[in-house]
């Protein structure tokens, strides 16, 4: 389950960065390094459980030791009056887990690129995003008989620690709740169907800084369905999910309706693909997202 990142339609300045010989040299490396790990088949104690690729976080931790990295590549466009912008990032999530049910997080879009295809002026640019710190306690297990939710609290903090321009104001907290349910519809038998159907919600709350360093409070909603389909390793999904909920002057409300899949290479391994499209004005257009997750240390 997974974050699209939407931005206001009218950006920021970003510090350029040159595509030189030895920047190239470490994007090489570090996807050689995936590479030479995936085809690695771990004796998981249980079965990958991301929160990629879709908003809504899952209720599930890693186990103790366990190392998880979900990493990925996005893109949006979004139209304006005077051409279109477009940007591309490579959002990283690392879950390590500490104690049973409660794990530590690291996440950020990393290494961010934008294209003003303005018709008055055009340019590409590019940065590193701030990081984000938290921590995730899976606090429920649920119980499926009763309608009981699986459940898991969020704490995270983003930090100021990307390129100048990139760079927020101080730390900005936020804390989301988790609940997912595992049901049958009331169509199918219940003895020959699986409670094969997934529901998710996530509230949230955030503080952050608007332009004038002005501190500020926004809500954080996502609801997103799934299902299995086909084969046992194959999952769709929907949602509709909402970033940011504020004023105008905060940057208004950044909703969207996103759709994709995931596919299950095995244990440990994972494919995903999303596809996304702006429900309120400040949003993105659309965009879509595409993403490799598995267990590093397991």
């Amino acid at each position: 389950m997974t974050k699209v990142r939407l931005r206001p339609k009218v950006p920021g300045i970003i510090v350029i960065v040159d595509f030189n010989e030895s920047f190239m040299k470490h994007i090489w490396a570090s996807i050689l390094t995936i590479l030479a790990v995936t085809p690695v088949v771990s004796l998981a104690q249980k079965p990958l459980v991301t929160d990629r690729p879709d908003f809504v976080e899952s209720s599930s931790t890693v186990d103790p030791g366990g190392l998880q990295i979900e990493a990925s590549w996005a893109f949006d466009r979004t139209e304006v009056q005077q051409g279109n912008l477009e940007n591309w990032s490579t959002p990283i999530l690392l879950r390590f887990g500490v104690f049973p049910e409660i794990e530590a997080r690291l996440e950020s879009d990393w290494y961010t690129r934008t294209n003003d295809g303005l018709r008055t002026n055009t340019s590409s640019k590019g940065g590193v995003s701030d990081l984000s710190l938290g921590i995730k306690w899976a606090f429920s297990e649920g119980e499926e008989e009763i309608g009981m939710p699986a459940m898991a609290a969020l704490v995270h903090a983003d930090l100021p620690t990307g390129s100048q321009v990139f760079k927020g104001s101080g730390a900005r907290p936020s804390l989301r709740v988790a609940a997912e349910w595992s049901l049958r519809m009331p169509w199918e038998d219940p003895a020959t169907t699986e409670r094969d159907w997934g529901v998710g919600v996530m509230p949230g709350v955030m503080i952050d800084r608007n332009e004038r360093d002005k501190s500020y409070s926004s809500g954080i909603l996502g609801f997103v369905i799934s299902k299995g389909i086909i084969v046992p390793e194959l999952r769709v999904f929907s949602e509709i999910a909402f970033e940011q909920i504020s004023s105008v002057q905060n940057g208004g409300n950044l909703g969207f309706f996103q759709t994709g899949g995931t596919y299950l290479l095995n244990r440990s391994w994972q494919l995903d693909v999303a596809f996304s499209f702006g429900i309120t004005e400040n949003a993105i257009g659309s965009g879509m997202t595409m993403g490799l997750s598995g267990f590093l240390l397991d």
